[in-house]
């Protein structure tokens, strides 16, 4: 009899950041270590029968974080927000949140919220002769809506770490 190998599909553990590929053969399990940075084969499955490998990548980039393509200046700190709004009165700060989520986390005095779920639609309340701060809870949906602006023509940046983050530094909120 064959010694035949069966190979975990390594697609779906790259993407959750495994780092060990699983071997099992007749009467023999081993793990053998994955690389970090770069997976130097990833099979890529064709349509044939079963999983057949109709072809190799090689050097695929993995990263656990999403790509995210951006400027020079794409994200800046809560601490770097505040300085602006203080140092510039060309700073608008965009509130990207839910309305329903201020009275639990509150907001940031002098902040224009459009939910990100309708901001497409209201480009058209944004100046953008101004320099866009946009925040959220806690980062993500704020990178999505400064990604959108800035595809719009819009001077925009992310505070990354949203509001969480603009509390942590104990900087002031609003409740109303």
């Amino acid at each position: 009899m064959q010694n035949k190998f069966v190979w975990i599909p390594l697609v779906s553990l790259v993407f959750l950041g495994c780092t060990k590929t699983i071997i099992i053969g007749n009467n023999e399990q081993r793990i053998e270590e994955a690389p970090v940075t770069y997976y130097e084969e990833v099979p890529i499955y064709g349509t044939g029968s079963g999983y057949e490998i109709n072809t190799v990548n090689n050097n695929v980039p993995y990263s656990s974080e999403p790509v995210v393509s951006q400027s020079k200046s794409f994200n800046i700190s809560p601490l770097e927000a505040f300085d602006k709004m203080q140092d510039n009165q060309n700073v608008l700060l965009l509130d990207v949140r839910m309305v329903h989520e201020i009275p639990q986390d509150g907001k940031i005095a002098d902040s224009v919220m459009i939910p990100l779920q309708v901001l497409g639609s209201n480009l058209h309340r944004l100046d953008k002769s101004k320099e866009i701060i946009v925040y959220c809870h806690v980062g993500n949906r704020s990178v999505e809506a400064t990604q959108l602006l800035q595809s719009q023509g819009f001077d925009a940046v992310n505070m990354s770490g949203g509001i969480e983050e603009w509390k942590r530094n104990h900087l002031a909120v609003r409740w109303k």
